[in-house]
């Protein structure tokens, strides 16, 4: 990586760690926090920030070490299946646009995710070994354990509401199946930019 790119990850991660924590207090202060941790957009914008941050401390000392960049890489791509995720399937469903691109959530939909992909491919090229794809996408295997939980398996008292319509006129295995094979295309497609970047 050049002296210019490693500049640019450095303020790009602090960038992300910053702007995620002011966002969170905002959100903090105006809604029920809890609730909004049930979301996988928040959870995911959590992640890439603490891991942003941890990487742009790191950055200031030494090199990076080759674990961390898997968990930038795991984190990015948390917070990719969530751009995505809005453009291809919340949006067209929901078409509720000046919600998930208005206030905050251009933030959390839009622009962190935009700011940790060009802070993962400006690490490239790397070659990371095939296995790491499945480091991309555990955030949402673990997601969806927990959304199975509180969701479908849990009595109906504790039950979260079904946030990403999961279980609403389609088979709730069917929507989880095709949740795990798209991030595992996401987590593919990073992994292979990042090689070639």
């Amino acid at each position: 990586m050049i002296i210019g790119a490693m500049t640019a990850t450095l303020i790009i991660d602090f960038i992300i760690a910053l702007g995620t924590l002011v966002i969170a207090l905002v959100v903090a202060r105006k809604e029920d926090f809890s609730k909004a941790l049930q979301y996988f957009t928040v959870q995911s914008n959590l992640f890439c920030a603490a891991v942003s941050l941890l990487a742009a401390v790191w950055a200031l000392f030494t090199a990076e070490p080759g674990w961390l960049l898997i968990v930038k890489y795991s984190a990015t791509c948390a917070v990719t299946v969530t751009f995505l995720t809005v453009f291809l399937y919340l949006g067209p469903r929901y078409k509720n646009w000046s919600f998930l691109l208005g206030s905050y959530n251009f933030w959390l939909h839009v622009f962190c995710p935009l700011l940790a992909i060009a802070s993962l491919l400006l690490r490239g090229p790397v070659n990371l070994s095939f296995p790491v794809v499945f480091a991309g996408l555990a955030p949402v295997v673990v997601y969806g354990m927990l959304y199975l939980w509180k969701v479908i398996l849990s009595p109906p008292e504790k039950q979260w509401d079904d946030l990403y319509g999961f279980k609403t006129n389609v088979k709730w295995a069917l929507s989880m199946s095709a949740m795990f094979t798209f991030s595992f295309l996401v987590s593919l497609g990073l992994w292979a930019l990042l090689r070639v970047a």
